[in-house]
């Protein structure tokens, strides 16, 4: 495993995010590059989560395998620049680090993904134990951990019998991706166990068939606390003690929307680990994901604190924004 004796942030004492599952290196292919350039990114749903709960000032850690390559060491670098708690993280030399393109086009854009044996889908429950909670507040999985391998999804439900043992939090995003076969009732049962429940309207009718929320409530039974709900641009609402919140999302200029659903989950869990009530921790994390759009990309394209603060109380979110990156950190 790394070891990194580096304060992981500056919120010593508060409440540790820990996500499980997978980071991938980012090639990003989009007109605004040179003819014969590729760019580069950095994500995997679970990663940008955590790297975006400590852009909000959040202690967060992560659990995952990278090979021993260049793509890992890259990887590896980003999270340190971001303030992730990498001390989990275990370099496989025996398998590669995922890959992913994002080809951004007018309109959209398409991935396309290098996982199949990649190290972390080699993560399994011997890479858990009850150290890997100390200090946590939440634990966060999503349907791509569970996903990717079935030992990842047993190294996810083991991690989750412990923070239920502990009385830590479990949060998941259901991120549902046909092309991964997904075990839907698998995922289900999961987010039926899970304390904050986050999905976009695509997931619900994925897994649920509905995208009405108070189906999706009668679906998922009463284990949920709360449910957030993301529209795109139109925003999102949460679902907590039987009232329903909505929050719209500001315009925003927009370059690539990639990753913008796990911006809105970071800042979201950050805001509740920091006792932010669900409808005020709502409004940043819509806040978050609209900004993260303004530039390519998953994570590096993530604002900062004070940019969703600015924004929040009143500034125009069309202001140029600064790309996130291991040299701007």
């Amino acid at each position: 495993m790394i070891q990194d004796n580096t304060d992981p942030t500056s919120s010593e004492g508060t409440p540790v995010l820990v996500a499980v599952g997978e980071g991938l290196l980012e090639v990003g292919m989009r007109n605004d590059l040179p003819s014969g350039y590729l760019g580069r990114g950095f994500g995997g749903d679970v990663a940008n989560v955590a790297v975006m709960a400590a852009r909000m000032g959040t202690r967060a850690r992560l659990l995952t395998r990278l090979g021993a390559d260049t793509p890992g060491r890259l990887l590896l670098d980003f999270w340190r620049h971001a303030h992730l708690d990498v001390d989990r993280i275990t370099v496989d030399p025996s398998a590669p680090t995922g890959m992913y393109v994002n080809a951004v086009r007018h309109g959209g854009h398409t991935f396309d993904y290098y996982r199949s044996g990649s190290a972390a889908t080699r993560l399994s429950e011997t890479d858990v134990d009850e150290h890997l909670l100390d200090g946590a507040g939440a634990l966060h999985v999503s349907g791509i951990s569970l996903a990717i391998s079935g030992s990842a999804a047993r190294a996810a439900e083991r991690a989750a019998e412990l923070a239920r043992d502990s009385g830590v939090m479990v949060t998941f995003c259901v991120n549902h991706r046909p092309m991964l076969r997904p075990d839907t009732d698998r995922n289900l049962a999961f987010a039926r166990a899970a304390d904050i429940v986050i999905l976009s309207s695509e997931d619900a009718l994925a897994m649920l068939d509905t995208d009405r929320l108070d189906r999706i409530r009668a679906m998922l039974g009463e284990g949920p606390q709360e449910i957030v709900l993301t529209d795109g641009p139109a925003g999102a609402v949460v679902l907590s003690d039987g009232e329903i919140h909505r929050v719209a999302a500001p315009s925003v200029v927009v370059v690539d929307t990639a990753g913008a659903g796990d911006a809105l989950a970071g800042a979201y869990l950050a805001g509740r680990l920091a006792g932010t009530a669900p409808p005020d921790a709502l409004e940043p994390a819509v806040i978050a994901g609209a900004l993260s759009c303004r530039w390519p990309g998953c994570a590096r394209s993530y604002p900062s604190a004070e940019e969703v603060a600015r924004v929040r109380a009143g500034a125009s979110p069309d202001v140029e924004p600064q790309p996130f990156s291991s040299e701007s950190a």
